[in-house]
């Protein structure tokens, strides 16, 4: 097990900026297939984001506490299982959600409002578990989170490409319908980039 704390990820700033760029065109793709009205209509019907947002950022980080009370994992790996529970749904799951023909709206609002929440709620939710459980009380003091960057990434992978992408399918749908279809298997190739960069 102390082989896992030596294991480095080979993600170099540059390799995070491309995959950054790879999941802006991703969230791009799903912002071709939503309308301002999609949103209209959930914020008739406000419960199901507030209720999402409610589950990511209580009741998830809540139970992988409990999780790991339970099965006491050494403290890096902890830690790992904490920030990941603290962290809001990324913009693959908008993808994946309108593969599955589901509500891609409501994907799309809850990763808006968790990304925007989360730079209270994930160091705050990091911090509380963190400090909760002793063998990860030490490690947090080496963890910084960086607000400029955070909000940059915020900008830049979600902003920014629902902005385009709902535009686009505002004033040229037909076009927009064109370039969804062509985007569809690009995601594929970022999941085979993740693992490759990662690797």
């Amino acid at each position: 097990m102390t082989e896992l704390d030596a294991v480095q990820i080979n993600f170099n700033p540059n390799n995070l900026w491309v995959l950054n760029l790879a999941l802006a065109v991703v969230m791009f793709g799903v912002a071709l297939g939503v309308t301002t009205n999609d949103f209209r209509q959930l914020f008739k019907e406000p419960k199901l984001v507030i209720l999402g947002v409610v589950l990511q950022f209580l009741l998830l980080p809540f139970i992988t506490y409990l999780f790991i009370l339970l099965i006491k994992p050494r403290a890096s790996i902890a830690l790992g299982m904490m920030m990941v529970a603290a962290c809001p749904g990324g913009n693959i799951s908008n993808f994946m959600t309108h593969l599955a023909k589901g509500n891609t709206a409501l994907s799309v609002s809850l990763t808006a409002f968790a990304t925007f929440l989360a730079m209270l709620m994930t160091p705050l939710n990091f911090q509380v578990y963190g400090n909760l459980y002793e063998p990860t009380a030490q490690l947090l003091q080496d963890v910084e989170l960086n607000f400029i960057e955070l909000v940059k990434l915020v900008i830049l992978i979600l902003g920014i490409p629902l902005v385009l992408g709902m535009s686009l399918r505002r004033k040229f749908p037909d076009l927009a319908q064109k370039v969804s279809k062509i985007l569809k298997p690009f995601s594929i190739i970022v999941f085979v980039a993740i693992v490759v960069i990662a690797f």
